[in-house]
């Protein structure tokens, strides 16, 4: 028979099995201010455990800030904290980092029972807590709480770097996957747990927001998710997005030119990244770049390095390559595995040797590497009846660019055509790289929109322009008719690289958001041209 002992203060329950739901249920439905800790110790014939009950105890949370408590307490049972008004559900904690009176308002009708704020709001219908200046320590102390509540079962990969974070979080979830472990990927493409996409109400950054990346990882607990693999972008690191939430195994893939404008050089862009190393206990390294080597020699933490030089712990090597499929071998000590992809470029060869590099570091034996996929958007193919090769990459970087359009260059027989564009509101100093990189691979570069906020696009194709040789440059302001205009141009053989947005499904002018798809604007065009639909079906 199994019992249930709870400990509070000096007062101790026995409890069976038989009223366990119900005094569980009270407990949570209990002011949580007014407890300070719970410790649940379950015992039965075969095995002792300890766990915490799940709550986010209130006074431990307010301890040692400057707070004041506005309005009644005394029947407020708190769920969540979060940020989001659009999020909040009945029970939730609203956290006010604006004091929009819109946002407070739209989270008290969705169910908000109390605010948490910098100042005080008048005229609130729920209890407030104003903390008017401690609100980052608060963040800190639920962070710490997370982890000791539920991240500390879950082991956390974090992967950072210009190029390459999707793919690599991808392929290290995959590997786990392979190894009958239960893995939640985070990052651009979404929140995936076992590869199948989460429907919560969840923002779309890289690095998800903090509140967002505190309710995945209680779910992944819930879920008795072994891993998280998430991707550490250098703003969403700079902006605290993971607070001092630890890292298992901190991963450094590259470094190039992205985001300089918004950290305002390549100083301050390397060092933001490099704030992984002090949330992690293990570091991943690529040994083939030079500020990822001068990461390792600088840490006291353990590395595991990767790349082509003989010396490391993961060396990946290229056996054969054709058109369709590109063959590895990777040396992890005296083991050899053996693995093939589709032939989407040597470099991907490094992404899968810095997944398997996690692997060693994680302390998980390989036996046999099965084969992976490329993420949704990485140089994924549009089959079509006409015998044009068509490429869709997220490559939207002058270095991601040439890996791409350099792998392609090793197997084209043809004529190669790629069509791409800049962002507007974001780093100027990639466009005349773009635009040498384009030129210099591509037959013809159709130069295009893509996402030009608000920014003049006129203003960007001609940073682009300066970087290109005019004769083989075409401009092309609508993204639609630019990817037409290299379809209709390919003839059979050819390949034609669309760039930039990959799995983007939208394209951002002004502060409008438009549905687009590179994709449906590919398959439209093969589709219309098989007869299978019109001019008049609707096409992204």
């Amino acid at each position: 028979m199994s019992t249930l002992m709870i400990l509070h203060s000096n007062t101790t329950i026995l409890l069976n099995n038989h009223n366990l739901i119900n005094f569980t249920r009270d407990i949570l439905n209990t002011p949580f201010i007014r407890y300070k800790e719970f410790i649940l110790l379950y015992a039965n014939i075969q095995e002792w455990c300890r766990e915490w009950i799940i709550i986010y105890p209130l006074k431990e949370l307010l301890k040692g800030l400057q707070y004041e408590i506005s309005g009644d307490f005394q029947n407020v049972s708190i769920n969540r904290c979060i940020d989001h008004s659009k999020q909040i559900t009945v029970g939730d904690v609203f956290v006010s980092q604006t004091n929009n009176r819109i946002f407070i308002d739209e989270a008290i009708r969705r169910g908000a029972v109390a605010i948490l704020t910098e100042c005080f709001i008048p005229d609130c219908m729920v209890p407030q807590i104003i903390i008017p200046t401690d609100m980052h320590h608060f963040k800190r102390k639920l962070s710490t709480l997370t982890y000791e509540l539920y991240g500390s079962k879950i082991k956390t990969i974090g992967i950072t770097g210009t190029n390459g974070k999707t793919t690599v979080a991808s392929f290290v979830g995959q590997l786990l996957r392979q190894q009958k472990k239960s893995v939640c990927v985070i990052g651009t493409l979404g929140v995936f747990e076992n590869g199948n996409r989460l429907d919560h109400y969840l923002r779309s950054n890289t690095t998800l927001p903090f509140y967002d990346f505190i309710q995945v990882v209680k779910y992944c607990y819930e879920k008795k998710v072994d891993y998280i693999v998430l991707e550490a972008s250098s703003q969403g690191l700079l902006d605290q997005r993971l607070c001092n939430y630890p890292i298992d195994v901190g991963v450094f893939l590259n470094i190039g030119k992205d985001h300089i404008e918004f950290h305002g050089g390549m100083v301050p862009y390397k060092k933001s990244k490099e704030l992984l190393v002090l949330l992690s206990k293990h570091l991943v390294i690529n040994d083939d770049d030079a500020w990822c080597k001068s990461i390792a020699e600088k840490t006291y933490l353990p590395v595991t390095r990767f790349g082509e030089n003989q010396k490391n712990d993961v060396i990946y090597q290229k056996v054969d390559y054709t058109k369709e499929k590109i063959k590895y071998k990777f040396l992890v000590g005296k083991k050899a595995l053996h693995t093939e992809m589709t032939n989407s470029g040597y470099y991907n060869g490094s992404n899968l040797a810095a997944a398997i590099a996690v692997m060693k570091a994680l302390g998980i034996s390989i036996e046999e590497l099965k084969p992976v996929k490329l993420p949704k958007g990485r140089l994924e193919r549009i089959e079509n009846e006409q015998g044009i090769e068509v490429l869709i990459d997220y490559a939207h970087t002058p270095d991601a660019l040439e890996a791409s359009l350099g792998a392609i260059k090793t197997y084209a027989k043809k004529e190669v055509y790629v069509v791409f564009g800049c962002g507007g509101n974001r780093d100027r100093q990639k466009r005349r790289g773009m635009g040498e990189v384009a030129t210099k691979y591509a037959t013809k570069a159709i130069i295009t929109n893509d996402n030009p906020r608000y920014e003049n696009p006129v203003d960007i194709i001609a940073d682009i322009l300066q970087g290109t040789k005019r004769d083989k440059a075409i401009v092309e302001m609508d993204r639609k008719q630019a990817i037409l205009l290299a379809l209709s141009i390919a003839t059979r053989g050819d390949i034609v690289l669309i760039a930039g947005k990959g799995h983007e499904q939208e394209q951002i002018v002004n502060d409008l958001v438009v549905p687009f798809s590179d994709h449906e604007v590919v398959k439209s065009y093969f589709g219309e041209l098989a007869g299978s639909i019109t001019k008049n079906d609707p096409v992204a």
